[in-house]
């Protein structure tokens, strides 16, 4: 091979292509650096999903290679973990809070957890006893409310409460009549 036909070297030993070829991947890598960063400051306000910040960071107009890289870079150090986000979601609003199941399952679905992830998070929920979860939780709430209150505006305050954190209706109304003191009447 002659010479000539050899592309011509700079400085650092590499071809116009080469350097090229480089100049592009740390670009790239610059990109993915700048997007990790973003990660890793919004993850450190708050826990999110990857959806959450993939959507994030489609509406700072990164490509998708980037959102992969920067997703994937994310996961291996722990910044996002869905299954782990779920669970402790699960824990905080179910156990600590009370919420019932069918909440909880529409905030993991607003946050865009997936399903399967979903339903294994609220698979310890199961065995929890809803309607002493859901009696408790109105005994707490009736205590808070105005004492000059009727008993049955009281049932009516606690059937609402109860469905906004997720309880179904029937079980609603057997927790607020039982906190109401209504259920005495019945017997």
């Amino acid at each position: 091979m002659s010479e000539a036909a050899t592309p011509p070297l700079d400085a650092a030993g590499e071809t116009a292509d080469e350097a090229a070829g480089d100049t592009v991947d740390k670009a790239a890598g610059d990109t993915v650096d700048k997007a990790f960063a973003f990660v890793l400051r919004s993850t450190a306000n708050r826990p999110q999903t990857e959806a959450e910040l993939a959507a994030k960071l489609r509406g700072r107009e990164y490509d998708g290679a980037v959102i992969a890289a920067t997703l994937e870079r994310a996961r291996a150090v722990g910044a996002v973990d869905d299954a782990a986000f779920a669970a402790a979601w699960v824990e905080d609003r179910g156990r600590r809070r009370g919420y019932g199941a069918r909440r909880l399952r529409q905030e993991l679905r607003r946050r865009l957890v997936s399903d399967d992830v979903a339903e294994a998070a609220l698979a310890p929920l199961e065995a929890r006893d809803e309607l002493a979860v859901a009696t408790d939780l109105a005994r707490d709430r009736a205590q808070r409310l105005p004492a000059t209150l009727q008993p049955e505006a009281v049932a009516r305050r606690l059937v609402g409460f109860l469905a906004r954190r997720g309880y179904p209706e029937g079980l609603a109304r057997r927790a607020a009549l039982t906190a109401s003191g209504l259920d005495r009447d019945w017997d």
